[in-house]
């Protein structure tokens, strides 16, 4: 028995299609269900097969490969057992190569049609049980008995081949619905994806003023006017603002968040709608003097307040602004978590 790894894979292939081969050559493949091993007892079958056929089992996933790339079609695979005629070639198509597929828990079925394609190739009758003593006629079998048993024992080796065929083609389907339910899972997962983006991305910002400052303005009406309904706006209006020093400077140096989402917390922050938000964790901020524990406030009165943008991200960014003492809000800036930097 040969036992067939990638490195003598290449001379099996050679003798495949070795003209001066006269005997079956079958080819056990493994099976990854089982541990990557064969299905079919190679052994059993080399004691059923006797000196009908030469025998090959792959050694393991490397040599299923390296055969497939030589063999092609004509190679076996997943358990399954290829039986090689003699004269291959090829340009054999591969049903003329039976493929016998193996069912773990019913080996024997495959191991009687394996034996049937060599007992057919070998044009000799497959062994049966005889229920029945049959007395042969004087002078022996005639003929017409001889050609009508000849008859049926190519009739069910076009059947076995036939059955081969199918359970081949079967296998062939439920790979690719395998396939395509894999593929149609992923369309699923990217087109919930690409939905939770756009919902959270918002309106398109469209740029419809030169100077930067006016622009932020516009967006944060825009994304008022977009996230709180109408009948809510006259409860929660945009409370009076202005934008810091250090405000739009802060923007276009921030890398950790997108803009989109810097304007639905601004919205939440000047609308009040911030304090309910338990995500975005509001609080003061403290005093850099005395050991950092007084709450800051600016010479004119104003109080220094923050809020999470982000939560569990890489340098977590904030919102940093101040109240003042008429309720103006004063945007300050947008840093990462430690950045703690407001004037």
């Amino acid at each position: 028995m040969w036992v067939v790894d990638a490195a003598t894979a290449v001379a099996f292939v050679e003798r495949v299609f070795d003209p001066a081969r006269i005997r079956p050559l079958v080819l056990v493949s493994t099976s990854h269900r089982v541990g990557d091993r064969p299905l079919l007892d190679a052994d059993a079958l080399r004691e059923q097969a006797g000196e009908l056929a030469e025998i090959a089992v792959m050694a393991d996933d490397a040599a299923s490969w390296t055969l497939s790339k030589h063999l092609d079609k004509l190679s076996a695979w997943g358990g399954a057992v290829r039986v090689y005629l003699p004269d291959a070639t090829r340009a054999d198509p591969w049903q003329r190569h039976p493929l016998i597929q193996v069912a773990p828990a019913r080996p024997h079925v495959a191991l009687g049609q394996i034996t049937a394609h060599l007992r057919s190739a070998a044009d000799m009758p497959a062994r049966t049980p005889a229920p029945l003593t049959v007395v042969p006629a004087p002078g022996g079998e005639d003929e017409s008995a001889r050609q009508d048993r000849g008859d049926a024992v190519r009739r069910e080796a076009e059947l076995d081949r036939f059955a081969a065929h199918l359970a081949d083609r079967e296998r062939l389907l439920r790979e690719k619905d395998a396939v395509i339910a894999d593929l149609r899972q992923q369309v699923r997962k990217l087109t919930k994806q690409l939905r939770t983006a756009r919902e959270s991305a918002g309106p398109e910002l469209v740029a419809v003023y030169a100077d930067p400052a006016r622009q932020f303005c516009h967006e944060v009406e825009q994304r008022w006017l977009t996230t709180v309904s109408e009948a809510e706006r006259e409860q929660r209006p945009l409370a009076p603002y202005r934008l810091g020093r250090d405000w739009m400077s802060s923007l276009e140096a921030i890398e950790l968040v997108d803009r989109s989402k810097i304007l639905d917390v601004v919205v939440e922050v000047l609308t009040g709608r911030v304090v309910d938000n338990v995500a975005r964790r509001v609080r003061r901020m403290r005093s850099s003097d005395g050991g950092g524990t007084a709450p800051r406030v600016r010479d004119d009165g104003a109080k220094a307040w923050r809020c999470d943008i982000k939560q569990r991200a890489a340098s977590a960014p904030r919102l940093m602004w101040w109240r003042l003492p008429d309720n103006i809000v004063e945007l300050g800036r947008v840093a990462a978590h430690d950045d703690m930097q407001l004037r």
